[in-house]
């Protein structure tokens, strides 16, 4: 750490995160995965599949009115994540990030009281994502990002990947806890991860790089160079990508189990599909925090949305034999580039003061389409009675997405701000 300081005050970078002789950066980074194995966006989001079929079965809700909650979780976080992001660049993500991990088990742990009123899954599902303000993802990658340059895509991949490890081992245990005790177990026991190993490992290894933790009396200065910042060409364009990535994103990954179900999958099979696209995901954050250090970050994009778009398609001509399989990688590779590109691009063009509230903003409004798209599957498959027409929509939105990414332009120093 003193090596960094140094470093710092000598004009010089400091050293890779995979140096192995920099013991903090390669600490922070495995805390941050492991924070994003067992955090919110796995638990919240990408696991969410798994427990659609168990409480329809347990308490006789309806499948649309269980993945309305879905929709509460989206909206709950683009109230949390500008909140989030202020409280980061303000004081630092490590206190933030602590406090919310006590609070998250807490409201796991609170999940086993759930009852056959609704309301109550409701409430729970609003209240979780706030719980867990500090364990969204823009605290870990903010840490890590502080701890080095050349290789920023592959630590940001490094530590991203967690979702993707924590999406693709917990549906198989998950399924196992609930066909052999509960569903309400099953959240239990998440909550018991988070305040054994989530805390525990934040606690001894979370740090951001002393030279770049924020200080006193920046505040304003910050302030003036977010708002400037919000008013770029590239921050506008890039905000619109991410809306639309967002239309598409919680859709396909709650409703994934279903409409495998729905084609003829067991739940087993389902879950097995569910794990592969959790392995994609994983291979997706790790691969494309390599790639971004040679390749163009928006060219990268676009090639992945495209893909994205032809699952969607091959999907709703009906998801039977190998081709889920092949769908699954497509649409995980979607959500392993995604957040890779989003941080790797926020780090290069606007820098780390306003990191946080930049990334925050962008992610409210992903999660502001998120909303907006999570019910169209559902709808869909009420409507017409297959998730075909809504799958096609979402190949449309991908298009259009990646042709975003595509027409990015690189945000140069003497960029005029957009009245």
């Amino acid at each position: 750490m003193t090596d960094n300081i140094v470093a710092a005050a000598a004009g010089q970078k400091p050293p890779s995160v995979l140096d192995a002789s920099n013991r903090p950066a390669i600490g922070a980074t495995f805390a941050a995965t492991v924070g994003l194995v067992f955090g919110p966006s796995t638990f919240l989001l990408f696991v969410f599949g798994v427990f659609v079929e168990p409480l329809s079965k347990t308490f006789g809700w309806s499948k649309p009115s269980i993945l309305f909650a879905a929709t509460i979780v989206s909206l709950m976080i683009m109230v949390v994540s500008p909140l989030q992001g202020y409280l980061i660049d303000r004081f630092g993500a490590r206190p933030i990030v602590l406090s919310s991990c006590l609070a998250f088990a807490l409201g796991l742990g609170g999940m086993y009281s759930l009852s056959s009123n609704i309301s109550s899954f409701y409430i729970m599902y609003g209240l979780l994502p706030l719980l867990a303000i500090g364990l969204w993802p823009v605290s870990y990658l903010r840490v890590v990002s502080t701890w080095f340059e050349k290789r920023l895509g592959l630590a940001i991949g490094i530590a991203n990947g967690g979702i993707g490890l924590g999406a693709a081992m917990l549906p198989p245990i998950l399924t196992y806890i609930i066909l052999n005790g509960s569903v309400q177990w099953a959240y239990v026991s998440l909550g018991v991860i988070v305040l054994l190993v989530v805390l525990p490992i934040n606690a001894l290894l979370l740090y951001e790089s002393p030279e770049t933790r924020p200080a006193r009396g920046v505040a304003s200065a910050s302030n003036e160079d977010f708002k400037s910042l919000i008013k770029t060409q590239t921050f506008i364009v890039l905000t619109l990508a991410f809306f639309f990535l967002g239309f598409v994103n919680t859709g396909l990954v709650t409703n994934q189990i279903s409409l495998l179900i729905d084609g003829g999958a067991t739940p087993q099979q389902a879950a097995f599909v569910q794990a592969v696209f959790g392995l994609a995901v994983l291979i997706g954050r790790f691969l494309t925090g390599v790639l971004l250090d040679y390749v163009s970050a928006k060219r990268l994009m676009s090639v992945v949305c495209i893909g994205g778009a032809a699952a969607c398609l091959l999907y709703a001509m009906g998801p039977a034999g190998a081709i889920v399989y092949l769908c699954a990688i497509l649409i995980g590779m979607v959500y392993g580039a995604e957040f890779d590109v989003l941080s790797y691009i926020i780090k290069r063009s606007f820098g780390l003061a306003s990191f946080g509230r930049v990334y925050g903003t962008i992610f409210a409004v992903f999660q502001l389409g998120a909303a907006l798209g999570a019910t169209l599957l559902p709808l869909s498959r009420t409507q017409f009675q297959s998730y075909g027409p809504g799958l096609a929509v979402y190949a449309a939105v991908l298009v259009l997405s990646g042709i975003l990414f595509f027409v990015l332009k690189d945000r140069a120093g003497s960029e005029k701000a957009v009245a």
